[in-house]
């Protein structure tokens, strides 16, 4: 039988045990949200700033963590088409941009209508300015993965110190911010929509197999050593990755990849759902299938893992084994808008894309100097940072769309150019080959294995008379030769073959993946997060 002292001395010990966490947290709140005083005048000023319809419902704060928000890639239209389908169905809600862009409401609402067409109401909009965004813009030359993490948890205290949300909604995949935001409080929701896992199993595996990549150094690659502690590395941080997402109340993934990766990382099956990005394809089905340019475009933001250089090397392949395509030397390189106004006499590949920061710039600025080192200059058209109006014109015109990135979690301006009725090319890896390109033509023993006119007729018949039937939808490739032999085959293809493979892939676009599709399933996860914070606010009342 223990003594009195002995049962003091270990109730003092278990106290100091839960006391020392308790302290932890508590400082962690006063210090990264400030006085109550702070929070009650940030509250003040977005009601000042804002016009929610509040007639029935009082004001939700949504809290979107989107440090990029006027970048014009995939993720910031899956953010301002989730804002705009609040706004839609939840006036009430203010839509909280944390943005490090250094922008004003008024010109940003004007920059999401010029880039994706979307009409946004800056009287239910309220954007936070974030000064530390370089913690996670910085390129850290060793560690990135967990420096950036650290970076964002930083960034994520900056912004709900500046605003603490009624939820917190990160669009981006910063899934290290989510135990302080719970930290912070545990009824602010959070709702996770993942478009790509920080660490997935697929990297991993390239590091212990020492296969070089975008994520492994070749001089990692080399190193038996140096491949075993980066191994250990991924694995350590995977497992903080899982600890990290568990904290999410709700999990969106963009594609079927994603989802696995996800699922077995934060173990959450059930709180885990694949909602398709939204593809406004109404405008782009209007195009007509039929008198396309010479054109193959692309149409990626210009990062690294994009994978522009490969489009330039198979594009060079092409021209190198069909000389008949390649502009002799002495021809002029034709203006964009001749281009666009009359079909080109050789084959033109034009690469546009957005640019977030000087990096982008430098890497666009790259591949003009890649095409010219490799004598195809003439030929290849690297566009910055396009208005919509203009994509719009490069997809109603162009014949072939291509898109290279490896492990391309979906790829919205895949579906895009689908939609448009582009023979598009993509990698056969994660979304375009799981989700969007299925059934796909692929390279069998170095040649193209294409249908047959007699399946494409047949398909063409049962698409007239309204009956379901499948056809190829688009063409897959992993080498630059692989896609130099589709882009071949793409400028080549005529008649019922070319017909159908355009027609199939509008179909799928447009069925698949339209913007209705992705509010319809958004809805299902959002609406039970607003009935939860209903239902708190109605124990408060009654307390």
């Amino acid at each position: 039988m223990p003594s009195l002292e002995t049962l003091i001395h270990y109730g003092f010990l278990a106290g100091l045990a839960l006391a020392v966490p308790m302290l932890f947290t508590l400082g962690v709140r006063v210090l990264v949200l400030g006085t109550q005083a702070h929070q009650d005048s940030a509250r003040s000023a977005a009601a000042a700033a804002t016009h929610p319809d509040t007639s029935n419902h009082p004001v939700y704060y949504a809290g979107f963590f989107h440090p990029y928000p006027n970048a014009g890639g995939g993720g910031e239209r899956v953010l301002w088409t989730m804002i705009k389908a609040i706004q839609d169905k939840y006036p009430f809600v203010v839509c909280v941009v944390y943005s490090g862009d250094r922008i004003a409401r008024d010109d940003l609402v004007r920059s999401v209508q010029s880039k994706f067409g979307l009409a946004i109401r800056a009287e239910s909009l309220y954007v936070v300015d974030l000064q530390w965004r370089s913690w996670v813009d910085h390129k850290y030359p060793r560690l990135t993965l967990l420096l950036q993490s650290i970076g964002s948890i930083l960034l994520a205290a900056e912004a709900v110190h500046r605003f603490a949300p009624d939820m917190f909604i990160d669009t981006v995949g910063y899934a290290f911010t989510y135990p302080l935001v719970a930290m912070l409080s545990a009824r602010v929701p959070i709702i996770s929509y993942t478009h790509y896992p920080t660490i997935s199993s697929d990297m991993q595996t390239m590091v212990s197999s020492r296969e070089s990549g975008f994520n492994n150094d070749p001089r990692i690659a080399r190193s038996p050593a140096l491949s075993s502690l980066k191994s250990a590395y991924y694995l350590a941080m995977a497992h903080a990755y899982a600890f990290a997402g568990s904290f999410a109340s709700i999990v969106m993934t963009n594609s079927s990849w994603t989802h696995d990766h996800i699922v077995k990382l934060f173990d959450m099956p059930r709180m885990t759902k694949v909602v398709y990005p939204p593809c406004d394809t109404t405008a782009l089905a209007r195009f007509p299938l039929d008198n396309r340019r010479n054109i193959v475009m692309s149409l990626a933001q210009f990062r690294p893992e994009k994978n522009h250089r490969l489009q330039i090397d198979a594009f060079a392949k092409f021209l190198d084994e069909h000389p008949q395509h390649k502009a002799p030397p002495a021809a002029a390189k034709p203006a964009l808008a001749d281009i666009l106004s009359s079909d080109p006499e050789f084959p033109q590949l034009v690469m546009l894309g957005g640019a977030r920061n000087l990096d982008d710039e430098a890497r666009a600025e790259s591949l003009r100097q890649l095409a010219k080192s490799l004598g195809i200059d003439r030929q290849v058209h690297v566009v910055v940072n396009a208005p919509w109006s203009q994509v719009l014109k490069w997809l109603e015109r162009s014949s072939l769309g291509i898109h290279t990135m490896r492990d391309e979690h979906f790829g919205i301006n895949i579906v895009e150019m689908m939609a448009a009725g582009l023979l598009t090319i993509a990698h056969d890896s994660a979304g375009p080959k799981l989700d969007i390109i299925t059934p796909a033509i692929h390279a069998v023993n170095g040649e193209v294995a294409a249908p047959s006119e007699r399946d494409a007729s047949a398909y063409l018949a049962a698409q007239e008379q309204g009956e379901a039937a499948e056809f190829r939808v688009g063409m897959v490739a992993t080498t630059a030769d692989e896609f130099a032999q589709m882009i071949a085959f793409g400028l080549g293809v005529a008649g019922p073959v070319e017909q159908a493979l355009r027609t199939a892939a509008r179909v799928a676009a447009t069925t698949k993946f339209s913007e209705a599709a992705f509010c319809t399933a958004f809805y299902r996860r959002f609406g039970p997060v607003v009935r939860w914070l209903d239902i708190q606010n109605s124990d408060n009342d009654e307390e």
